[in-house]
């Protein structure tokens, strides 16, 4: 058996469509991390001009006011001196902290300017949020707003009792591993299993292409399908090393962070009760349960291919498999579905690994049964369900490896 597993380990790395792949996924990670991660502007950034214009926009306002009596004016008006009479202090403080270099002290006034301005803006024809906001999906604008300022006020209220030095880089998480978080909670987990199942899509029928070889291993077919299944999963999960080679070019220009870096988690609770209620976790274990999912993502999928492989045997059958499968919550994913229906109970619910884990997708889809452990045990039946189907089938002589 070990000679079959040396066997198959070769033709995995040595299959010219694998090293394309890796050659790709490693071109695209060294062309972000040059290129893309350095020209990322986010709309939540430590910007001392934009401040100070509102400050001094609202400071001029509200001077303009002084000694007048409000009684005189539209009720709006009256609403406007109260709003930036109560806020300005606070953006005074960010300021005078920015000017000092005073990054723990600015944490601290940008928490506060965080969670009130967003309780006096969410829901208020007066008030709007940054307009980059409302550029895209302008119906649900204001959501997403009210649901960035209280991930950012969980943030800052971690930040303001951290034994590391804040940097600007580490607040506008620029840093490697805030990278890597907001790419898992983006197009990452997609890169990730699509490259997986590219990898494995003609592990099985590969074999047709040179039978008399493979009949020189007395093996039985199941001990070969799980030859197979170990093999793909170690070349899944070799993936990585293109995607870590693209952070360590990241850390180098905007340092690595560390694995106590806050992670914002949603509670449900901010749905039903319109106010928000995040806690965190560490950066660490967030990563750790991000890839706990994927991992067990990649078994499910190389599972699936195994099967559709024994099957069907024909590669472009197995690509439509994998595909239904990472794209398969793409038929019912709309906002507040999960009001509806039971998205929780599904598999492939559970695809986009970083939202799971911070259960943004609780909020998206209105529902608060959405947990990464539910997923794993929800994706841990389904694998064996695949692997058992697979092996039992494979002692069919119908449908035998090799003919």
């Amino acid at each position: 058996m070990w000679g079959y597993f040396v066997f198959e380990f070769k033709q995995f790395f040595t299959n010219k469509k694998n090293i394309a792949v890796f050659a790709l996924l490693t071109f695209a990670a060294i062309f972000y991390a040059f290129k893309l991660a350095p020209a990322y502007d986010p709309i939540e950034k430590v910007d001392y001009d934009e401040i100070e214009a509102r400050f001094l926009t609202r400071e001029e306002f509200l001077d303009s006011m002084f000694g007048e009596n409000l009684n005189d004016y539209h009720h709006t008006v009256r609403y406007a001196v109260n709003m930036f009479d109560f806020l300005n202090p606070y953006d005074e403080r960010r300021l005078q902290a920015l000017d000092e270099g005073d990054l723990r002290k600015y944490a601290v006034a940008t928490r506060d300017w965080y969670f009130y301005t967003n309780i006096h803006t969410y829901r208020n024809d007066l008030l709007a949020y940054n307009p980059r906001y409302y550029m895209e999906d302008r119906r649900f604008a204001e959501e997403e707003a009210n649901y960035a300022y209280f991930e950012q006020f969980q943030r800052y209220d971690a930040y303001k009792r951290v034994w590391y030095n804040l940097t600007i880089e580490i607040l506008e998480q620029r840093t490697a591993l805030q990278t890597l978080e907001r790419l898992l909670k983006g197009p990452l987990p997609y890169i990730i299993l699509i490259a997986t199942l590219l990898l494995t899509i003609d592990i099985v029928t590969k074999d047709r292409r040179h039978p008399s070889i493979l009949k020189g291993f007395p093996i039985a077919d199941w001990k070969r399908l799980f030859v197979k299944v170990f093999v793909g999963l170690v070349g899944s999960v070799l993936l990585w090393i293109p995607v870590i080679v693209g952070l360590i070019i990241i850390g180098f220009q905007f340092g690595f962070g560390n694995f106590d870096l806050p992670v914002p988690v949603y509670g449900y609770e901010m749905v039903a009760q319109e106010e928000g209620k995040f806690v965190y976790m560490s950066m660490g274990m967030f990563l750790f349960r991000c890839f706990l999912l994927l991992a067990v993502w990649m078994v499910v999928l190389i599972s699936a291919v195994l099967l559709s492989s024994i099957l069907f045997r024909q590669e472009m059958l197995n690509m439509v498999v994998g595909a239904l499968l990472i794209f398969g919550e793409r038929f019912y994913t709309s906002r507040g579905v999960g009001y509806f229906w039971d998205v929780e109970q599904y598999p492939t619910s559970y695809v986009q690994v970083g939202k799971i884990v911070s259960k943004y997708q609780n909020y998206y889809f209105t529902t608060g049964g959405l947990h990464d452990m539910l997923g794993l045990k929800l994706l841990l039946a389904s694998a064996t369900i695949l692997l058992v189907l697979t092996l039992v089938i494979s002692l069919s002589k119908r449908f035998r490896l090799i003919k």
